[in-house]
């Protein structure tokens, strides 16, 4: 079952984003720093949104929505770290209720897995920003898997299972062993993610796969709720990519899109007629207070499902295969 689902998960969600929109109130603003596009250094720009507390711009040049101002990197970095109290709690809530091991899936229908396995079916893997080592678990029965996580909580989790290395990945002493890595969800909260790219591009092989999920700024999800949408909550989303600005930052890094697609509507009939009569209330996706809120939410997934439909390039979450292209084919990455 999707923690999505599960009404206890929510709620306690839903009181953690609460304490998170409080902070991102409080945030002094001229602790801010002002940054250009992370992708391809441009300074020009256009307002994008406003989560009613940081400002998100759009990069004239290569489409990436970006917090402009923003926290200092050292501080994002320390966050990650464990310095960010309010971090540790949502990772304290994910370790609490993410308790069991996943079986063996069909790596060919398991949403996770098959983008990578019908490319490469084998090899050795490693996932950056484990966190607990979710996908570890499914991984490891096609693959021989590491992870890379710097939380120490959730890094002693996944430690329990599998090596992982708890350092920033910038700071291993990795050679180009791997076969595939991965990214889940970790993108949004980068300061540097073309930096994060690079180093990633010098730990794979020469074919090597780098997998990558992500918020999409183009989906319907945001298109309706732009500042309200869950991938602008609070203070811990620094960029949302769309297919364009993700091509520029793989071309940056020595990289080649071999696959794209979205994912996830994350549009419910109960959460619109909750945006629209109670705007103070309304959290995207974590609509909590109502009565059978997790209940509809299922029934409302199953019956997207069941249609199937076509979400294109508007889907709200990007799921992405990126190849590393080999100094004989082009590379080195261009520069900014």
């Amino acid at each position: 079952m999707s923690l999505n689902h599960v009404t206890e998960y929510n709620r306690e969600i839903r009181e953690w984003l609460l304490k998170v929109f409080a902070l991102a109130a409080a945030i002094q603003k001229d602790k801010l720093v002002k940054r250009n596009c992370p992708v391809c250094n441009a300074a020009e720009n256009v307002f994008f949104a406003n989560n009613d507390h940081l400002d998100y711009v759009q990069c004239n040049q290569c489409a990436l929505v970006y917090m402009n101002p923003a926290p200092p990197p050292d501080m994002v970095d320390k966050g990650f770290q464990g310095e960010d109290e309010l971090l540790m709690e949502y990772f304290a809530i994910i370790s609490k209720y993410k308790t069991g091991i996943p079986a063996k899936s069909d790596p060919l229908a398991d949403n996770k897995l098959k983008d990578i396995y019908a490319l490469k079916p084998s090899g050795k893997l490693l996932d950056v920003g484990c966190s607990v080592g979710d996908f570890l678990h499914k991984a490891k029965h096609f693959y021989e898997v590491e992870g890379v996580e710097v939380n120490p909580h959730t890094a002693a989790i996944a430690e329990q299972h599998f090596k992982v290395h708890r350092h920033f990945l910038s700071e291993l002493d990795l050679g180009p062993e791997y076969d595939i890595a991965t990214l889940h969800q970790i993108l949004y909260g980068i300061s540097d993610p073309l930096g994060l790219l690079r180093d990633i591009h010098a730990v794979l092989k020469d074919d090597g796969l780098l997998y990558i999920n992500t918020p999409n700024a183009n989906s319907y999800a945001m298109a309706l709720y732009r500042g309200k949408a869950n991938h602008l909550y609070g203070y811990t989303t620094l960029n949302v990519f769309n297919q364009q600005s993700l091509t520029a930052l793989a071309e940056r890094a020595g990289f080649q899109i071999l696959s794209f697609r979205t994912e996830w509507m994350d549009i419910y009939l109960t959460d619109i007629a909750e945006f629209y009569d109670h705007p103070d209330r309304f959290i995207h996706k974590r609509n909590s207070h109502l009565p059978d809120y997790e209940e509809k939410i299922r029934q409302e997934d199953a019956f997207h499902q069941s249609l199937n439909p076509d979400l294109g390039v508007r889907g709200n979450y990007i799921v992405a295969i990126l190849e590393k292209i080999s100094a004989g084919a082009g590379f080195p990455p261009v520069r900014n």
